[in-house]
Order: C-alpha cells, then structure tokens, then sequence
C-alpha cells in the first residue's frame, strides 16, 4: 500500500516546531482571558438591563419593591453585581461568584448567587413563607454567548495555523 502525500509538507513541518506548543498555549490563554471579560461584561449587562441572556427576570413581589425602593431584581446595594468577576487559572477560567466575596452582612456572594439563579423557599420562624422564584443570570448568559466563546477559541487556533 503506497500513500500519497499532497500539500505543503515543509510549511507544516515548520508550523508544528519552531515553539508551537508555546505558541498554541498563549494563544488558548489569550482567548479565555478574552472570553472570561467578555462573559462577566454580559452577565453585569444583563442583571442591569434585568434580562440576562434576552430572558427577562421574574416581576419582584410588591413587598419587596416596597421595602427596596426599586423594582430591579438582584441589584440593592450592588454587592452581587460587583461580585461577578472571573478567575484565570493555569487550565482554564472561572466566571461567577466566587465564595470568599463576602457582604458587609456576612452574606457569601455566592450563596446569595445560587439563590437568586435558582429560587428558593424560605419557612421563616413567625411562620410566613417565602417564595423566591428563580431568577437566573449566570447560565442565560453563558447560553447566549457559548458561539462567540466557541469562535474565539476557533480563531486562537487558526492564528497559530497560519
């Protein structure tokens, strides 16, 4: 069995030394630095304009508007929106709310966070309940976005192919 090669061997042998490991590496960390920015900005814009991700939050209870003041979920003090930030690590990125953000209450960012994205039901001691609907922010906009994520990394990998 014979194979046939076509195509320019000698441009690929030099693509694939000359530091193409480095070369691929800073790349990769490029665009998850890129799209780490890029998903907090929308996460922050989508709270701000009360639709992350194009879906609009759930109407605040008319108590709650009463004792805020406001009728825009998840922003009060502005303690969880300037609690989204992301994290680049050696392997990747977080973005979110990370646990050690704590509210001059003693409130984690985070469990505030998961609450809010996922609702709760609270038995509270004088007996009332109360129900938080969901009100996500984090996955809508990751949803929305996962294309250009995706692109940023397909263009990361074509810059280091050329």
């Amino acid at each position: 069995m014979e194979i046939e090669r076509f195509g320019d061997w000698e441009k690929a042998k030099l693509l694939l030394t000359n530091g193409f490991n480095q070369r691929l590496a800073i790349a990769i960390r490029r665009a998850t630095i890129k799209n780490a920015l890029l998903l907090v900005r929308e996460i922050k814009r989508g709270i701000r304009s009360q639709a992350p991700g194009g879906k609009q939050f759930a109407p605040l209870a008319q108590v709650t508007v009463d004792r805020k003041g406001s009728s825009k979920a998840l922003i009060d003090t502005g303690f969880l929106l300037n609690s989204i930030t992301e994290k680049i690590l050696s392997d990747g990125a977080f973005v979110g709310l990370l646990r050690t953000s704590i509210s001059k209450d003693g409130e984690s960012a985070a469990n505030i966070g998961a609450i809010m994205e996922h609702g709760a039901t609270i038995n509270h001691p004088s007996g009332a309940v109360i129900v938080i609907p969901p009100r996500p922010f984090l996955h809508p906009t990751m949803e929305k976005y996962q294309g250009e994520v995706i692109e940023n990394y397909r263009q990361a990998l074509l810059s280091v192919l050329k």
